[in-house]
């Protein structure tokens, strides 16, 4: 009897050692770097930093910059004149993430808020024969969420795959315009990041 219980005492202390010792193994990145490919098409480069909160949370920021909307210009038709210069413009991105699983691993929700301003600036000349330049904008402000997964290459590199719906604001001043314009619109957006864990 002695013997059985000792038995089970050194069973149960190995596979409590075991399951430390694979809890030590695994350790979570806490700081991602990301670039996201698929806003390349709507003239958004832009790197993001993710940061791992805890086993459950993680929030990301995206800074960067916007210049011409070429998916935009490809579906509708465009007559810039030649005297539009093309201006860059600010972009931003702010998103919690939640893991139902692993940090930093398999699927995610988020919720996310992105910001741009594309701009062109019109040069004429006025009637004292002085150039003059007006600015023209196009403001989008985003909140909208979404699901995506991660899919781990090796232990640092990773491709965050997403999903995205919203309903954004969009705010437009041309030069026909004496103020700026407001409307609404639906938001699809998938994302492709390719990410370095630290």
């Amino acid at each position: 009897m002695m013997k059985l219980q000792t038995f089970s005492i050194l069973c149960i202390l190995s596979l409590l050692s075991v399951k430390d010792m694979n809890a030590q193994k695994y350790e979570a990145p806490k700081h991602i770097i990301k670039f996201n490919l698929t806003p390349v098409f709507v003239g958004e480069f832009m790197p993001y930093y993710e940061y791992i909160f805890n086993k459950k949370l993680s929030g990301e920021i995206g800074v960067g910059f916007v210049t011409k909307n070429y998916l935009n210009d490809f579906v509708q038709e465009s007559n810039f004149s030649k005297s539009r210069l093309l201006k860059t413009g600010p972009a931003f991105s702010l998103a919690a993430r939640y893991y139902p699983y692993k940090s930093a691993e398999l699927i995610y929700c988020t919720a996310e808020i992105r910001y741009r301003r594309y701009r062109e600036a019109y040069q004429q000349l006025s009637t004292e024969g002085i150039m003059e330049e007006s600015i023209e904008f196009n403001q989008k402000i985003i909140p909208r969420i979404g699901l995506g997964y991660i899919m781990y290459l090796d232990s640092h590199l990773l491709i965050d795959l997403s999903a995205n719906l919203g309903l954004g604001v969009e705010k437009k001043l041309l030069l026909i315009n004496e103020s700026p314009i407001s409307n609404y619109f639906l938001h699809f957006g998938i994302g492709f990041k390719l990410a370095y864990a630290l």
